[in-house]
């Protein structure tokens, strides 16, 4: 990006919490985001951040699989998703084309998208699922809950 003739300023967040708050204390067009913090996922403050600022353009710039991921970031408010694993001539286009269209949506996402359109189940597994299927899914994770409890409460008596 220093070869570039463009003007930035580049803000650093370590975790989500100063992600959030930078994003709140400075005027920003596009934020450059990763999927992970060691706080947590960016994919939990994406709605927040858009919530803030409805203008800013999101893009996820990452090393997790996009084939897997992307779609789950694009439904919660990113403008783009891109692999740190792509070219810089890639990434700059990414960049350009976040700015002056607002979004970039690489041929691999692009895909992902129509086929979601045509299986919703790619977004949402437990989109296909029965009413009373879903009903036995939530009674077999809460049995798990308490069983894992039970099984923490047993080693602990233990001790």
């Amino acid at each position: 990006m220093e070869d570039t003739e463009w003007e930035y300023e580049v803000f650093h967040a370590s975790n989500l919490q100063q992600l959030t708050e930078s994003i709140q204390e400075n005027s920003i067009d596009v934020a450059i985001i990763d999927a992970h913090f060691p706080d947590g996922n960016s994919l939990s403050v994406l709605p927040e951040i858009k919530k803030l600022k409805p203008e800013i353009k999101i893009l996820i710039f990452t090393g997790i699989d996009e084939a897997t991921h992307s779609l789950k970031f694009i439904n919660a408010g990113a403008d783009g998703f891109l692999s740190k694993l792509n070219e810089e001539e890639e990434i700059i286009k990414a960049i350009v084309q976040i700015l002056n269209e607002g979004e970039y949506i690489s041929p691999l996402t692009q895909r992902l998208l129509m086929n979601s359109i045509n299986n919703r189940n790619l977004i949402n597994p437990l989109a296909g699922l029965t009413a009373r299927e879903l009903q036995v899914a939530k009674c077999m994770r809460t049995a798990t809950e308490i069983w894992k409890l039970r099984i923490r409460l047993t080693l602990n008596k233990i001790r």
